[in-house]
């Protein structure tokens, strides 16, 4: 038998999702409210028989006792088998007849190892600085402990030097994200001089480290780079701490940093995480819209984002909410309200929390929806006494009108707007440029050609009928102002640009050396679209921050587009029968595999 085979017949369904849901097993087949979307009514039912569940709700989903538990904590699916393993008492080393250990078993353990150091140098005399910085910010010996800090000391090889004694071998270090190799040969710490910060998964292990500087230098936060064990843009640190917060209360409260939620933790706000910079990735909506969504029977799961306030990160965080908007007209976090809190008086979480914990409280309590809180405040960068202003606004906060899913949603969000505007509904409506097509993407049959798969190409084209991209912009905005970030978008497939002039103001780039050259290639609309986008403010930022900005654009944007593909693939699916079905759900495979590479980091 094989090893899944053997694990699933081992595992007791109804058993395994009992210990996350309560489940009405007064009939053969269980019932219980979707742990995976909001729901009043139970529509989510086991099957005992076949080992499978399934949602009849909004959700829709359904699967076997792996897929359940990869979905219910995060896991992939090597993970997932593993833990039922263990439950069921198979040792997956002797079923396999040879001794085997996770490829990030190794990663794990050598953060550990890492951990424990960097701890170890806080407490001695070498210490005595960082302990006192992290005074001024109310956190003793104590607190920095039992939240995972400690201090890489300025030394180049510290902490090599300390795994070598540990029997760590320098490869895995390497993988681990903790050493690095210098252009002579040698080994170097990746960490120097730095308060150092633990970041967990979901399951408690040590999977990176966050480090601060303490002496000014930039760039000030550095996180482990991209491992086995470590994606930036799928983890939130401090869930292991808020996830049984976030299921109690349907609530979930997302920062921007480490020391934010710290000082929440400490102070009682036991459901905040934080996303490690100011972008909100779909990976970690759908992993909070999880978390949040699972809790009290019949609550709806919030989201708030609650994001520094300052003026000089105003800017990005617009950018980043607008990024929200994408994701969640791309489909994640389904069955959640996302809404914002800011702190009074330009505070960062962490300060507002320390000075005062119940007016920050009242700030999450007073939080509205997001884009209730865009049209806010996009209102404000237009002259609506003008004409033109009045256009610039309007068409600013249409393409995210027309992503909202529910019709009375849309229609009041038309209303607020016009009101806002100070003009009528009617008015505003004819005024703004509508998307292209005249119906939404989701109503549409797109067979093509017979069964034959949708291709990327038809894909884009299906898509434009969504007009304005924010991430699109963006990634433009900061590849056309920023010659050096080149390299890192260059590769791109012009594709994922689902906004035909934006596809189209792409390729024209990768084929040209420079904005001149650009300019003699493209007609008058598009060379005037490109010099807004090459004039478009940027926030200050290392270079650092910067490849990172355009390595997410591109990541967010591959996923959407592998996204889109397969939701329209499912939609042309529903409208074939018998030997037609089965052909379109053979040729499916590739853009299926490229989202999980994408959706598992590996693309």
């Amino acid at each position: 038998m094989a090893l899944v085979d053997e694990v699933k017949s081992r595992s007791d369904i109804v058993q395994v999702i009992s210990d996350y849901v309560d489940l009405d097993t007064s009939s053969r087949q269980p019932k219980a409210l979707c742990p995976f979307h909001s729901e009043r009514t139970p529509s989510f039912v086991i099957y005992p028989d076949t080992g499978n569940w399934h949602c009849f709700g909004s959700c829709a989903e359904g699967g076997d006792v792996i897929s359940f538990l990869m979905k219910q904590e995060n896991l992939s699916f090597a993970e997932a088998l593993e833990n039922l393993a263990n439950r069921a008492g198979i040792k997956i080393e002797e079923r396999n007849n040879e001794p085997r250990k996770k490829p990030i078993t190794g990663l794990i353990e050598a953060n550990e190892i890492a951990a424990d150091y960097f701890l170890s140098r806080l407490k001695a005399p070498m210490g005595e600085e960082t302990q006192a910085y992290l005074a001024d910010r109310g956190i003793d010996i104590e607190t920095a402990a039992r939240r995972g800090m400690g201090l890489a000391p300025n030394g180049m090889e510290s902490l090599s030097g300390h795994l070598k004694t540990r029997n760590v071998k320098a490869s895995t270090a390497r993988d681990a994200g903790l050493i690095a190799r210098t252009s002579d040969g040698s080994w170097r710490d990746m960490f120097r001089g730095r308060l150092t910060i633990e970041i967990r998964d979901a399951r408690d292990r040590i999977i990176g480290f966050g480090a601060r500087t303490l002496d000014g230098s930039e760039p000030k936060y550095l996180n482990t780079p991209q491992t086995d064990a470590f994606d930036k843009s799928s983890v939130l640190y401090g869930l292991n701490w808020a996830a049984e917060s976030i299921r109690s209360s349907n609530e979930a409260v997302v920062v921007e940093g480490y020391m934010d939620v710290i000082a929440a933790h400490e102070h009682g706000f036991t459901n905040v995480v934080a996303s490690m910079g100011t972008a909100v990735t779909g990976l970690q909506l759908d992993a909070l819209a999880r978390h949040a969504a699972s809790g009290k029977a019949g609550a709806a799961g919030v989201v708030i984002l609650c994001l520094d306030s300052d003026e000089a990160g105003e800017a990005a965080t617009m950018r980043a909410l607008e990024g929200v908007t994408v994701e969640l007209s791309s489909g994640h976090s389904r069955g959640i309200e996302v809404k914002v809190a800011r702190p009074d008086g330009g505070k960062d979480p962490d300060e507002a929390i320390r000075s005062d914990p119940d007016n920050w409280r009242g700030s999450l309590n007073d939080a509205v929806a997001l884009l209730d809180y865009m049209i806010d405040v996009k209102s404000k960068l237009y002259n609506l006494d003008s004409g033109q202003g009045i256009a610039d606004f309007a068409n600013d906060i249409a393409p995210m009108i027309y992503n909202v899913p529910n019709d009375y949603d849309r229609d009041r969000y038309w209303l607020s707007t016009a009101r806002i505007a100070g003009v009528s509904e009617q008015r505003l409506k004819t005024i703004v440029d509508r998307p292209r097509g005249a119906s939404r993407i989701r109503g549409k049959r797109l067979r093509g050609a017979g069964s034959d798969r949708i291709s990327p190409q038809q894909a884009s084209a299906a898509l434009e009928s969504s007009t304005g991209s924010p991430l699109e912009e963006h990634l433009l905005s900061l590849i056309l102002q920023m010659d050096d970030l080149r390299e890192h978008a260059i590769a791109m497939p012009a594709e994922f640009f689902h906004e035909s002039d934006n596809r189209a103001l792409f390729t024209a780039w990768q084929s040209s050396s420079n904005l001149g050259e650009l300019s003699d290639e493209l007609g008058e609309d598009l060379t005037k679209k490109m010099h807004r986008f090459a004039e478009r403010e940027l926030p200050p930022s290392d270079q650092a921050r910067l490849i990172e900005d355009v390595t997410q654009c591109v990541r967010r944007l591959r996923e959407r587009h592998f996204r889109r593909i397969k939701e329209l693939e499912s939609e042309q699916l529903k409208q074939l029968e018998g030997e037609e079905a089965q052909e379109l759900l053979d040729r499916s495979l590739l853009p299926n595999e490229n989202l999980r590479k994408v959706m598992t980091g590996r693309a």
